[in-house]
C-alpha cells in the first residue's frame, strides 16, 4: 500500500505507514478519524473511527437498487442527489419522500456498506491510497458499523470464496458459460445461477452482471466461482483443485418415489399450525436418523402407520423380496453447495441469506 502525498499530513503521520487498506482503517478507527480513506477500487467513509459508509466500482450501491426495482428514476435520483448531496441528507430526503420506510434504508445502506467493503478491503492490486479528513458522504446518517467487524466480515468472505474455487481472477474476467450448458438439457439447478448464465455473454464480468440484475456484488461473485467449480463456466482450473465429479442436471436427475426413501428417514408429520403457515420445529428432528449421541430415540412414525416394526419388514410381504433402495443419485460438491446442512433452522437462515444477496 502506498500512501498519496499532499499539503495535509496523513493521519498516521509519526507512526509505522500502514501496509495494507485494513491496517490503515484500523490504525484510522484508534484515532477517531472523520473522512474519507481512497484507494483504486473504492472509498471508504469513516465519522469519529466508524465507517458510515462505502462504495466501489465491483458493487452496486443504493442507487443502483433503487433505480433497478422503480422505486426511482435516474433523473429523480440524479436531481436528488443534486439538491440534497452536498448538504449529506439524501437518506432523509427518501425517507420524507416515503420513497423507503425507515428500514429499508437501513438494510439497503447497511447491505451496500458490506459489499463495497468487502472488495475496498480485499483488493490484492495494492496501489495508491489516501485520506480526505472531515469528508462527508451524500446519504448522511444512517448507520455506522465498527471497523474491526468489517476486517472480519472481509476475512470471511475471502475465506469462503477460496473455499468455493481459488481462482480470483474468475472475479474481474468476463464471464464465459461453456457452450453446452446453453441447452436445456444442461441446465443447472436454481434461479439465480440460471439467471446469471442468461445474462452472461461472454463481455459481461462479475460487477456488470451484479448491476444488470441488481445483485450484491458478492453474491454474483459467489455464485460465478459456483458455477466454475461445477464445471459450467469456460475457466482454466487451477493446478491444485481437483475435478468434480459429474453433478447430474435437473433433467437428469430421474424422480424418487417416497416410497422408495427408508422408512427411517421419514420426517414426522407436523398436526399443528396454520394451513399454509411455516411448519413448526420439532425439538430434536434434526439429530434423528442422524447417528449422533444424545439423539432422541423413538418409534417410527412411517412404521406405525404401514404396520411396520422398526428395521423390519412390512406385515404380510416376504422378507426376500427386493426392498426399497436409496436413488443412485450422486452427491453435490461442496464447493457447489458449500452451506448444505441437515438441520433445517440453519437450512432457513441460509434461505434468509440467498434472499437477501438476491435482492440487496
Amino acid at each position: 500500500m502506498t500512501a498519496a502525498t499532499g499539503t495535509a499530513p496523513p493521519p498516521w503521520a509519526g507512526a509505522a505507514t500502514p501496509r495494507t487498506p485494513g491496517e490503515a482503517l484500523a490504525l484510522l478507527a484508534d484515532r477517531r478519524a472523520t473522512g474519507a480513506l481512497h484507494g483504486p477500487l473504492g472509498s471508504l467513509h469513516l465519522v469519529d473511527g466508524r465507517v458510515a459508509a462505502a462504495q466501489s466500482s465491483r458493487a452496486p450501491g443504493l442507487a443502483d437498487l433503487l433505480i433497478g426495482c422503480g422505486r426511482i428514476t435516474p433523473e429523480g435520483w440524479a436531481e436528488l442527489l443534486r439538491i440534497h448531496g452536498p448538504r449529506s441528507r439524501v437518506g432523509e430526503e427518501l425517507v420524507e419522500r416515503r420513497l423507503l420506510t425507515r428500514g429499508e434504508l437501513e438494510l439497503g445502506h447497511l447491505g451496500t456498506l458490506f459489499d463495497a467493503s468487502f472488495f475496498v478491503l480485499a483488493d490484492p492490486g495494492g496501489g495508491v491510497w489516501r485520506f480526505e479528513a472531515d469528508a462527508r458522504h451524500w446519504l448522511g446518517p444512517v448507520a455506522d458499523v465498527d471497523p474491526a467487524r468489517i476486517r472480519r466480515e472481509v476475512a470471511r468472505r475471502r475465506q469462503l470464496l477460496d473455499g468455493i474455487w481459488p481462482w480470483g481472477q474468475l472475479d474481474t474476467a468476463p464471464v464465459r458459460p461453456v457452450e453446452h450448458v446453453r441447452r436445456a438439457s444442461h441446465r443447472p439447478s436454481g434461479r439465480r445461477r440460471r439467471e446469471l448464465l442468461d445474462h452472461a455473454d461472454g463481455r459481461r464480468t462479475p460487477a456488470d452482471l451484479a448491476r444488470l440484475l441488481g445483485r450484491s456484488g458478492f453474491g454474483v461473485t459467489a455464485d460465478v466461482r459456483r458455477l466454475a467449480a461445477a464445471g459450467l463456466l469456460d475457466a482454466p482450473r487451477p493446478a491444485d483443485v481437483p475435478r468434480p465429479p459429474d453433478v447430474p442436471t435437473a433433467a437428469q436427475v430421474p424422480e424418487v418415489s417416497p416410497t422408495a426413501v427408508p422408512a427411517a428417514e421419514v420426517p414426522p408429520p407436523v398436526t399443528s399450525g396454520p394451513a399454509g403457515g411455516l411448519h413448526r420445529r420439532v425439538p430434536g428432528a434434526s439429530l434423528r436418523g442422524a447417528g449422533l449421541p444424545g439423539a432422541p430415540v423413538t418409534a417410527d412414525p412411517a412404521a406405525a402407520r404401514t404396520g411396520t416394526p422398526t428395521g423390519g419388514t412390512p406385515a404380510g410381504t416376504d422378507a426376500g423380496a427386493d426392498a426399497p433402495t436409496r436413488s443412485e443419485r450422486p452427491p453435490t460438491t461442496a464447493a457447489a453447495h458449500p452451506l448444505t446442512v441437515p438441520d433445517p433452522d440453519i437450512a432457513l437462515l441460509t434461505r434468509v441469506r440467498d434472499l437477501l444477496e438476491a435482492r440487496l
